[in-house]
């Protein structure tokens, strides 16, 4: 007879399971560690490559998805309502500041909207932004720099060169009132000056009777999402008319990718072993996970056979039963995976900065993902190497007849047992229990092995960088003595004389 009936069935798996609670114990502990290794991975590479990105953004000045420049107020308004752009934020450059003591790290003068303020980490944490008139926000750094203390109201004077779309005209010396500031980042590319629309445009006014150009406006956008942001960017251009390869062609808008984004790097660099060796190590785990769960589904499958043999001569198919084998593993997920992902997010949060000062970037950056990524991922890995590992116990209990069952035993066939004479030893008494299933003795001393191999490559993978190699990929040199020119990637041959023939380093080190 075939039966039919899911309700049946259903309730089949349910009084199996609670008639076996120490073995489900065991497998739901080994589906949480499982769910576990996942969740905690991919918190460890997300968050390793969220913390990356954040000090890459930090570099670059700022975290929008890419900047069209050089726009006009049409051309802005177009962009922005394109689909494809998520949200936009202005910026126009007036001025800047590399002399005196913004010689180290020079400082813009700039009108930035509130999204564009917002992207580029220029939010007042004291104060405001600008509104009107002679309003100013700028870091504490700067502030310091010009001998002025943190104070809203304070005033400030700054003098800086007026800046067009091709070159530095005249310099321009104005006093301001300090409305808002925020903590200096060392890793900012320059110090933002920010001031008000207004008198961003009155300046603009002025350059332009003298015979400059208008200021050059960019426009930052986010768009849809990360990936692509280059191909993204060059579409918007291509639905709205305008060319992005040209200087001189008034149609043009050019673009630039913030190349802090991870996704905008591996686009232009994507290296082909880098995705093998990440393909091999998500099989590595996959297989890892696989061979502990299945072990666990193939002993219950083998001690509850006589059961499934007494199944099949009421009636039940083979896809029946492998349908009871299938939702117990289910019904034990619904408890192991919830309790892998918190416990492997909590671990992989912790590992994080443990790992982040293993590298050259600072620990004091550390972002712990909170991408959906990790959860997901982790669940649907969890669940795709729980369904493998039972189906082929599965198939084992589908495939034994209802004879075969009540004679069933778990070892295999041997050869001719040898007698000794010298009676039983522990040790040989255990070599000889390894014995009598092969093919089981295998799989679990291949987990075993799995398991350290994971944890060597982890091992290997945190301890993996070499302070060494990265500074002698970055220079030749063991220290760099040059003009702040010279960092800021402008020539400085016209500085740059022997050592040996400068006084003060001869006073240093005689010979």
């Amino acid at each position: 007879m075939n039966v039919k009936n899911r309700k049946c069935i259903r309730k089949l798996s349910l009084k199996s399971l609670y008639a076996n609670r120490r073995r489900n114990l065991i497998a739901i502990f080994a589906i949480a560690l499982t769910t576990l290794l996942f969740t905690s991975m991919f918190t460890i590479v997300l968050s390793l490559n969220a913390s990356y990105e954040t000090y890459q953004f930090r570099q670059v000045g700022g975290y929008a998805h890419g900047t069209f420049k050089d726009v006009s107020p049409e051309q802005a308004e177009r962009i922005a309502a394109h689909p494809k752009v998520k949200s936009a934020g202005a910026r126009k450059v007036i001025g800047i500041t590399a002399d005196g003591v913004f010689s180290k790290t020079p400082a813009e003068i700039s009108y930035m909207d509130a999204n564009c303020t917002k992207w580029s980490y220029a939010t007042p944490t004291t104060g405001r932004m600008p509104e009107s008139g002679k309003e100013v926000t700028m870091d504490t750094a700067a502030l310091q720099l010009l001998g002025v203390t943190p104070e809203l109201g304070a005033e400030v004077t700054v003098s800086y060169s007026i800046t067009d779309k091709d070159q530095t005209a005249f310099t321009v010396t104005d006093t301001f009132t300090l409305v808002g500031y925020w903590d200096y980042d060392e890793l900012m590319p320059v110090h933002y000056i920010n001031i008000s629309r207004d008198y961003a445009d009155d300046i603009e006014a002025q350059a332009v009777k003298t015979g400059l150009q208008p200021f050059r406006t960019d426009l930052n956008v986010m768009m849809a999402s990360s990936t692509n942001i280059q191909g993204q960017m060059e579409q918007v251009d291509t639905d709205l008319g305008y060319t992005w390869d040209s200087y001189t062609d008034p149609n043009s808008v050019r673009i630039g990718v913030n190349w802090g984004y991870t996704s905008s790097q591996l686009e232009s660099h994507l290296d082909p072993e880098l995705v093998i060796a990440i393909a091999a190590f998500l099989l590595l785990v996959i297989f890892t996970g696989y061979l502990i769960i299945y072990n666990i589904f193939q002993i219950s499958v083998a001690g509850d056979i006589r059961f499934y043999g007494l199944l099949k001569t009421i009636g039940t198919t083979p896809r029946q039963l492998k349908r009871i084998i299938r939702q117990q593993a289910l019904l034990l997920c619904l408890i192991g995976i919830p309790a892998g992902l918190l416990l492997g997010y909590g671990i992989g949060a912790v590992l994080v900065p443990v790992v982040l000062r293993s590298t050259q970037l600072d620990a004091g950056i550390t972002t712990i993902s909170t991408s959906p990524v990790i959860f997901v991922g982790s669940v649907l890995f969890a669940l795709l190497t729980v369904l493998l590992s039972c189906s082929k116990p599965g198939k084992m209990a589908a495939r034994v007849s209802p004879v075969e069952a009540t004679k069933y035993t778990d070892a295999m066939q041997t050869k001719k047992k040898q007698r000794s004479t010298r009676g039983a030893k522990l040790h040989q008494m255990a070599f000889a229990n390894l014995g009598r299933n092969k093919k089981k003795t295998v799989l679990v001393v291949v987990s075993l092995a799995l398991s350290v191999t994971l944890f060597n490559a982890l091992c290997a993978f945190v301890g993996g960088f070499s302070m060494e190699k990265y500074v002698s990929f970055m220079t030749c040199a063991d220290f760099i003595v040059s003009t702040p020119d010279y960092f800021r990637y402008n020539p400085a041959d016209e500085f740059i004389v022997p050592l040996w023939a400068a006084s003060a380093w001869r006073s240093m080190y005689p010979s």
